[in-house]
């Protein structure tokens, strides 16, 4: 384990620790991809991309690092969490490659310490690191857990996949989008995580996968990607990718066909089964009956079940209890709208797929106005192609004016004003308080840091004088919203670090991209 410093071992066995309590699976998910810990005196510092991780791990495996820390250090730490975006962008880049693991021990000084990838490759070589003497083997036990694979011949194998491959060339032609042009961040980090384990290790953990979204974020590329993965990776194994209105319509007219039999027997023989948008199956018992017990067939026999929805499974109205369960019983992960960065990053892609030479000022000036999915950046692209094509500028010289004259109504979007209820409503989400708080007169660390951001919000997406939003926020001096204002212009403007304290502990976000995450959700409507 050369990447290991010699300044603080305890650390390294910290991580250790703790990958024998989750197991090595889990701790390559949740602790190796992008986590990063860094020891401060008697703080555990807990960085990750995103509000999504922090909170799964907080929530689910507080106990189990204040165990590992007790086993290492004699006694608990304090766990202070902090997103930083950028974690995820130096993983992209090649940086360290996992989990970074700091120490620094009661000296408050960030030294080299030891990444959780190589403390996972301790565990499993294919995790990325060399193979290792047995004394460095955490529990001796693999990362992932062995294939189960039917045993052929090489003929009988070659025959299987050619008939297979004929059968299902069709629906091969629907799989349009691949994971090699998805465009990962921290809004959709994880669910590409898991959709790439599937892909490869179908059947082994996460059964069933769920992903959810709002429209257009991306969760039918990333699902038919998986399919394209799995094809790739398991090219005699059987597989169905198709919506829930296809799979009530076959299962509807094997009904009238008398064919049930035949139905119930080409899904449940499936090494993998895809159902995009389940949520159709909403209201429709006789058909989520069936779907049940072709999931549960398939998950018998240590097949893989993913489904896409635009909603987490227990907010789709009409949906059997019992199907709910089996739903929520694997990983439901969520997949949200992209950050700056990533949507310069998919607005590249998107002008090279359409053979456009756009300027990182074009990129950056659509990338702040078309800031909720996907498809807007997209039907951007397109448009801008379009008036592009017709001043024969398609290999050079578009300007941000050219941008402008095609998406004129952006502007206007941007200076349209937001609802404060908007507003409030999401601050007091992301913050995890009421938003009856932000109208009392609580002067609790969180609330009042909660309190000045939405007055700044108010102020510049609303449009509201500094009286009226002293009134709307518990009848304030409109002096008090002035001071809170230019407290967090000037946070955002320096990019100072804001913390407050959360359910999960300590929190740490920069001003700019916190706020800038707030207004896109608050335009959205929250």
């Amino acid at each position: 384990m050369g990447c290991i410093g010699a300044h603080d071992p305890n650390l390294v066995k910290l991580a250790k620790a703790i990958a024998e309590r989750v197991g090595p699976q889990r701790f390559h998910v949740w602790f190796d991809n992008s986590t990063r810990l860094d020891l401060r005196n008697d703080n555990l510092e807990i960085s990750v991309p995103n509000d999504f991780i922090g909170e799964w791990i907080g929530q689910r495996f507080t106990g189990t690092i204040q165990e590992a820390a007790i086993e290492v250090f004699g006694g608990p730490l304090r766990l202070k969490f902090q997103v930083q975006p950028e974690l995820f962008k130096g993983r992209a880049d090649g940086e360290g490659g996992g989990t970074g693991v700091k120490g620094g021990a009661k000296a408050g000084a960030r030294v080299s310490g030891v990444s959780a990838k190589s403390a996972l490759s301790a565990v499993d070589p294919r995790a990325g690191g060399s193979e290792l003497a047995p004394k460095e083997v955490v529990a001796g036990v693999s990362a992932f857990p062995p294939v189960k694979r039917a045993v052929v011949s090489p003929a009988k194998s070659a025959e299987q996949a050619a008939a297979f491959q004929s059968a299902t060339s069709g629906q091969r032609q629907r799989l349009r989008h691949d994971l090699a042009t998805y465009v990962v961040g921290p809004g959709n980090q994880l669910a590409s995580n898991a959709a790439v384990h599937v892909a490869r290790f179908p059947g082994t953990q996460y059964n069933p996968l769920f992903i959810h979204g709002g429209c257009g974020l991306g969760k039918t590329h990333l699902v038919q990607g998986l399919c394209n993965r799995f094809i790739a990776e398991h090219p005699t194994r059987r597989w169905a990718y198709m919506t829930g209105e296809e799979f009530t319509n076959d299962y509807v007219q094997a009904l009238r066909g008398g064919k049930v039999d035949g139905f119930r027997r080409r899904m449940r023989e499936l090494d993998l089964l895809v159902i995009d948008d389940v949520h159709f199956l909403s209201g429709k018992k006789a058909t989520q009956e069936e779907f049940l017990h072709t999931f549960n067939a398939i998950e018998a026999l240590g097949k893989q079940v993913v489904m896409a929805s635009d909603s987490h499974p227990k907010d789709i109205a009409e949906f059997g209890e019992s199907l709910v369960n089996r739903f929520v019983s694997g990983m439901v992960v969520r997949v949200d709208p992209p950050n700056f960065q990533t949507r310069c990053e998919i607005l590249r892609k998107l002008a090279a797929r359409q053979k456009l030479s756009l300027t990182e000022e074009v990129v950056a000036w659509v990338a702040r106005r078309v800031t909720q999915n996907v498809r807007e950046l997209e039907g951007a692209v397109t448009r801008i192609g379009a008036h592009a094509l017709m001043n024969d500028l398609t290999t050079g010289g578009i300007t941000v004016e050219l941008a402008q004259a095609a998406l004129g109504e952006l502007d206007r979007m941007m200076v349209a004003p937001v609802k404060p209820e908007n507003v409030l409503s999401v601050v007091a989400a992301h913050f995890g308080i009421d938003a009856k708080d932000l109208m009392s007169g609580r002067r609790h660390k969180t609330v009042s840091l909660a309190r000045s951001v939405a007055m700044y919000l108010v102020r510049k997406t609303a449009k509201l004088s500094y009286p009226e939003i002293g009134a709307r926020l518990g009848n304030r001096n409109h002096s008090t919203v002035i001071s809170a204002f230019r407290r967090i212009e000037a946070a955002v403007l320096k990019n100072e670090t804001l913390e407050w304290s959360g359910a999960l502990g300590e929190r740490r976000e920069e001003a700019a991209e916190l706020v800038q995450r707030l207004e896109e959700h608050a335009r959205a409507g929250g």
